[in-house]
């Protein structure tokens, strides 16, 4: 969800982001082999902050959609619509209108190919992200169930 907030990590950064995500998951898929469950740590802050902002955002998250917009250089290829995990998107003459349901994954403004979507004006001048790991053609695939 980086790009309506801030722009996505690039070079190093990146790398030592993807680094320790890439070890926290072979721990954990090591501890769920062995059945071990693990109590997360204890937190003040983050359970206030939780408690405060977790309200208002699960209200208003799945009419986020309603600040996207598409710029004319769309080529309606659909493939906002096919990465979307919510099914939240249609093609209507050829261009993607969202339905209001959505998680704000951000999966269809990062996967766009020609970056036709925006989530405000700030948006626009963001880099766009995808995991390196992962292809568009995969997300497609999850997302047909």
């Amino acid at each position: 969800m980086l790009t309506p907030i801030q722009d996505a990590p690039a070079g190093e950064k990146l790398s030592r982001i993807l680094a320790w995500a890439d070890e926290q998951v072979a721990t954990i898929t090591k501890d769920i082999d062995r059945g071990i469950v693990r109590k997360l740590p204890y937190s003040p802050f983050a359970q206030l902050f939780h408690a405060l902002m977790y309200p208002r955002f699960s209200r208003t998250v799945n009419d986020a959609d309603r600040k996207f917009s598409v710029t004319p250089a769309c080529t309606s290829c659909g493939t906002c619509a096919e990465v979307c995990p919510a099914a939240n998107i249609d093609l209507v003459d050829d261009r993607p209108v969202w339905k209001h349901r959505c998680e704000l994954c951000c999966a269809c403004i990062h996967l766009c190919p020609v970056k036709a979507i925006e989530a405000g004006p700030a948006t626009a001048k963001r880099e766009h992200y995808r995991n390196p790991a992962v292809s568009v053609a995969e997300l497609k695939l999850r997302t047909k169930k």
